[in-house]
C-alpha cells in the first residue's frame, strides 16, 4: 500500500518517469506508426502508476535495456525504437503496448536465472509489437493472470454496484491465444538470432509455472499447469513449455552449446529489492507493517495477503475477503460520522459502534451486500484529512466461524513508534556461490521466509523437486 495514497494530492509514484530509450541500430524510416506510438504513450503513465512506479536501479535498468536492444536488433523491426521500463512491482509480469513500449517488473527480473531467460521474455513481448498484436485492440485492465487479481472494492453512493468488482493491477493487451502462441514462436526465433540459448525459453516458462503453483499453494488453491481458464489470454503454461521445448530442439542447437549469461544476470540483480517496496509497507507472514506511515496489523491464520499500491487485500479459502486502504476524510467529525455520512452513506449500516483500538478512535458497522456479510471499520489517521479503513466481507455461512479472527484483526491495528518503524527493513536478493557441503535445505534456511522456505528457494532458483545444488553454483537468497 503506497504511502502516497494516504496523502491527497501526492502522485502514486514518487520518482520522475525513467525509461531507457533504445536507439535504433541503423537510421531507417520508422515502421511503427505515429498512431501506435500515441496509443502506447497514452497508457504509459497509468501503467507506471498502477505498478508502483519505476524501479530506478543503476544496474538493473541499464542491464534490461541492453538485453532489449539485443533482442530488438534481432526482430523484424531492427531499426525501430523500443522503450523498455522496469516496473517497481514484486508481481511477476511482462507486457507490451503498441508503439514499442515494453514493460518488465522487478519481480520477473528476480525470477529469471540468466540473461537468456530474461531475453526470452522480452522477445515474447517484442514479438507482440512486431506482429502488431495490439493493433485495433482496446487495452483493458485484466489483472495479473499468473499471480492472482487484486480485489478492488469501493463503498459509497453506488455501494451495491461497486462492491466486489475484481479489478486490474495493470493494463495489458487482450491478445488471443493464437497471438500468444505466435509471440512464443517469433520470440524464440529472435532469441536464436540474437545468439541466446533457445532452451532458456522453456526453462523460464517452467519457473513461471512453478511460481504459479507456489502462489496457489500459499492461497490454499489447486494449480493445474495444463488448465486454461476461459478468462486467461495466455495458453496453459505446461503446453507452452512443451511447445517451446520442441521449437528449441528443432533449431538443431544442443543444450549447453550457447552460454546463458548467468554471471551477467546475477551481477545485475545482486542487492535488488525483493517483495514489497518500503514506500508501500511489508507483508511478513500474517503481519503487515508500514514503516513510513507507521502502522501495523495482523490478518487471521488462513488469510493470504497481497500488497498493492492502492490497498492491502487478504483472501481466505472460504471466500472471505478483506481490503485495507486509506481515504479522504471529507470533513467527517468522527469515525462514526465518516461511516454513515461519507463511506457508506447510501447503505443501511447496523451495529454501528465507536471503539478505541490501541488509543486510536475507531468506528465499525455491518451491512449485507450482494449476499455477503460486510463489516466496515474506519480508524482515525491522526490528521484532519484522512482515515484508514478495513472492508471485510464473508459468506454468511462462514461469518460466525471467522468472527473471532476478524475481530482480532480489527483490534490488531496499531501505531509504530520511530524505533519500531526503523527496525522494519525490506527484503533484498543476495547472490551466493554454493560452498562444498551446502544443500538446498541449509541454503533455504538462510532466507527470510518462515513458510515453505525450501519450496520458495527452489522456485526462485529454477530447481526441480529433488534437484540438489552443486559447489560453485550461483544461487539467489532473499535476506533482510
Amino acid at each position: 500500500m503506497s504511502a502516497a495514497l494516504a496523502q491527497p494530492g501526492i502522485r502514486l509514484w514518487g520518482a520522475a518517469i525513467l525509461a531507457y530509450l533504445l536507439m535504433p541500430l541503423l537510421a531507417a524510416q520508422a515502421q511503427i506508426s505515429d498512431s501506435e506510438r500515441r496509443q502506447g504513450a497514452s497508457a504509459h503513465e497509468q501503467i507506471v502508476a498502477q505498478y508502483g512506479g519505476i524501479y530506478d536501479d543503476p544496474r538493473v535498468g541499464p542491464y534490461v535495456a541492453r538485453v532489449t536492444t539485443r533482442i530488438a536488433g534481432a526482430s523484424s523491426l531492427p531499426n525501430e525504437e523500443f522503450r523498455v521500463t522496469v516496473l517497481n512491482s514484486p508481481v511477476v509480469n511482462a507486457f507490451a503496448l503498441p508503439g514499442g513500449y515494453v514493460y518488465v517488473t522487478r519481480g520477473l527480473v528476480a525470477l529469471a536465472n540468466s540473461e537468456a531467460e530474461l531475453a526470452s521474455v522480452i522477445g515474447h513481448e517484442v514479438a507482440h509489437v512486431t506482429q502488431r498484436h495490439g493493433q485495433g485492440r482496446q487495452n483493458r485492465a485484466i489483472g495479473a493472470t499468473l499471480l492472482g487479481a487484486v480485489l478492488g472494492v469501493a463503498v459509497g453512493s453506488d455501494l451495491v454496484n461497486q462492491i466486489f468488482s475484481i479489478g486490474a493491477s495493470g493494463f495489458l493487451a487482450d491478445y488471443s491465444r493464437d497471438q500468444e502462441n505466435e509471440a512464443d514462436k517469433v520470440g524464440l526465433e529472435m532469441l536464436v538470432r540474437a545468439g541466446y540459448d533457445p532452451y532458456a525459453a522453456p526453462s523460464f516458462l517452467g519457473s513461471l509455472g512453478a511460481q504459479s503453483a507456489l502462489h496457489a499453494q500459499l492461497q490454499g488453491a489447486r494449480y493445474d499447469a495444463d488448465r486454461v481458464d476461459w478468462l486467461a489470454s495466455h495458453p496453459a503454461t505446461g503446453q507452452r513449455v512443451r511447445d517451446t521445448l520442441a521449437q528449441a530442439n528443432a533449431t538443431g542447437l544442443g543444450r549447453g552449446v550457447r552460454a546463458r549469461g548467468e554471471d551477467t544476470h546475477f551481477a545485475a540483480i545482486d542487492g535488488m529489492l525483493y517483495g514489497d517496496d518500503p514506500k508501500e509497507g511489508y507483508v511478513r507472514g500474517q503481519r503487515f507493517i508500514h514503516p513510513e506511515l507507521r502502522f501495523a496489523f495482523e490478518v487471521p491464520d488462513g488469510f493470504q495477503m497481497t500488497n498493492a499500491s492502492s490497498a492491502v487485500t487478504a483472501r481466505h479459502p472460504s471466500g472471505a475477503q478483506a481490503k485495507f486502504d486509506s481515504a479522504a476524510r471529507k470533513g467527517a467529525g468522527n469515525m462514526a460520522e465518516y461511516l454513515t455520512k461519507v463511506w457508506a452513506r447510501d447503505a443501511r449500516l447496523s451495529q454501528i459502534e465507536a471503539i478505541d483500538v490501541n488509543g486510536i478512535p475507531t468506528a465499525t458497522g455491518v451491512t449485507r451486500v450482494k449476499g455477503k456479510d460486510v463489516r466496515l471499520v474506519a480508524y482515525d489517521a491522526g490528521d484532519s484529512s484522512s482515515v484508514f479503513r478495513f472492508l471485510i466481507a464473508t459468506p454468511p455461512n462462514e461469518t460466525d466461524r471467522l468472527e473471532a479472527g476478524i475481530r482480532d484483526m480489527v483490534l490488531s491495528f496499531t501505531r509504530l513508534n520511530a524505533q519500531q518503524a526503523a527496525a522494519a527493513t525490506p527484503l533484498r536478493i543476495t547472490t551466493h556461490k554454493v560452498r562444498r557441503g551446502e544443500s538446498v535445505a541449509s541454503l533455504a534456511a538462510k532466507s527470510a521466509f518462515s513458510n515453505v522456505p525450501e519450496k520458495r528457494f527452489r522456485v526462485l532458483n529454477g530447481l526441480q523437486d529433488g534437484e540438489q545444488v552443486q559447489a560453485g553454483q550461483m544461487v539467489k537468497l532473499v535476506v533482510e
